[in-house]
């Protein structure tokens, strides 16, 4: 009678023990997930950043031409675009986005409105009196 309930109570701690451990696991996955989000976002920004930094760096173009021959076309959010915007500014000296006001703008919509070939910003002038400084 002991042995069976030794074992019983056996099973249940070995369950208890398993459970236990598969809640851990998916909250270090969702966790590991959430830094690999994160920092592949952060490497997105850096490639834009430093494309835009040797393209200015070497007058090749700058503002928002720079930013779009750079890439950030391909950056996820505006977040990202805002994170881009910041560290651009912060290598150059140069806010490549000064001539627009764009407070309280989705900058991810005002990014993809954007068209651009190698030379320059096909319609900077819509954006101009869309977005520009007043």
């Amino acid at each position: 009678m002991i042995e069976i309930a030794l074992a019983i109570g056996g099973i249940l701690l070995s369950l208890l023990t398993y459970f236990a451990g598969v809640r851990r696991g998916k909250r270090y996955r969702e966790e590991d997930r959430t830094a690999a989000a994160e920092h592949d976002a952060d490497h997105r920004v850096d490639r834009v950043v430093q494309h835009y930094a040797l393209l200015v760096r070497t007058n090749q173009t700058g503002a928002l031409h720079g930013l779009l021959v750079a890439g950030i076309k391909n950056l996820r959010s505006s977040e990202e675009i805002r994170l881009a915007r910041e560290r651009a500014a912060a290598q150059t000296g140069y806010d490549p986005l000064h001539q627009y006001s764009l407070a309280g703008v989705d900058l991810k919509a005002f990014i993809d409105s954007c068209v651009f070939d190698s030379m320059s910003v096909k319609n900077d002038r819509e954006l101009l009196e869309r977005f520009g400084k007043k």
